[in-house]
């Protein structure tokens, strides 16, 4: 929603800020010049990097739109589910929570809190880890090294789309000025031509580096932002995952684990001490 309404701003910004002084709308209408700029844009994308790369960032942009969609109350859940299941583990052993992780889509703990179920990779790192305790193999160094490892490689998996998006922003000013070059190729064939028709063909010419710069610095390089913040938000969580289950795996009582993984919450979004107890005795119930 924010993209949205970022490119409507700027769009609307500009526009006013050229017809207040009595610029001609029809002017800034140049399909050619958008055609050089976004078009050769596109391709570069094509070019320089591998298809999985190009095949993903539609849904990376989908996702910038979307947002990540993390906030308070996705954490709220994921302490409920994880004091959930500590307390369970506590009381009945790891196998109280086998019959959870065999199918973890139709489990009554797990749709219990749907802001994390319906998180795909979120559960895969959860539901991974735990079988680990079921499997008897865990210990808390092994499993802080493994989780270090799963997170760190979606970061940076996460990481490529941003750093694509940015690459292709960088290059707009420049093909704008290709688009302008050819503007003035085009100016000194009619030299010969009205001064009208040569100014317009000026006016045209210029009008493909404003795209260029505009569409580098007012729309592609925000989303770009966009989906890094979309990234790191994702790895936060994972973070958070990561500092329960490793406490826990190490010895620590479930109020301990789960009060290691708040802190790692952003303080935006992170519970409160009495909100954590009451999801603890949430949990019990």
């Amino acid at each position: 929603m924010g993209i949205i309404v970022g490119v409507f701003g700027v769009t609307a910004c500009v526009i006013i800020g050229f017809v207040g002084p009595g610029g001609p709308l029809p002017i800034l209408f140049q399909p050619f010049e958008l055609i050089v700029i976004a078009g050769s844009a596109i391709f570069t994308i094509v070019s320089g990097n591998p298809g999985s790369v190009v095949k993903g960032l539609g849904g990376a942009l989908k996702g910038a739109l979307k947002g990540s969609g993390i906030n308070k109350a996705t954490y709220s859940d994921l302490l409920g589910l994880m004091a959930s299941i500590f307390d369970t583990m506590r009381r009945e052993g790891v196998l109280g929570i086998e019959g959870d992780l065999s199918n973890p889509h139709d489990s009554p703990r797990f749709n219990k809190f749907p802001r994390v179920s319906h998180n795909h990779h979120l559960m895969e790192t959860l539901t991974g880890a735990l079988r680990l305790f079921v499997d008897g193999v865990v210990n808390a160094f092994d499993l802080e090294r493994l989780l270090d490892t799963e997170i760190e490689t979606h970061h940076e998996e996460a990481l490529i789309y941003p750093g694509v998006v940015n690459k292709v922003s960088d290059s707009f000013p420049a093909l704008g000025i290709v688009a302008a070059v050819l503007g003035v190729i085009i100016t000194m064939s009619h030299l010969d031509g009205p001064p009208q028709e040569i100014g317009h063909h000026v006016a045209a010419a210029l009008v493909g580096t404003m795209i260029g710069i505009l569409f580098s610095y007012g729309y592609i390089t925000p989303i770009a932002n966009k989906m890094d913040h979309v990234a790191r938000e994702q790895t936060n969580i994972l973070k958070t995952v990561k500092a329960g289950l490793v406490s826990f795996a190490g010895g620590a009582p479930p109020q301990v684990a789960l009060e290691f993984a708040r802190k790692t919450i952003p303080s935006d979004m992170r519970p409160t001490s009495e909100e954590l107890e009451q999801l603890m005795k949430d949990a019990k119930k």
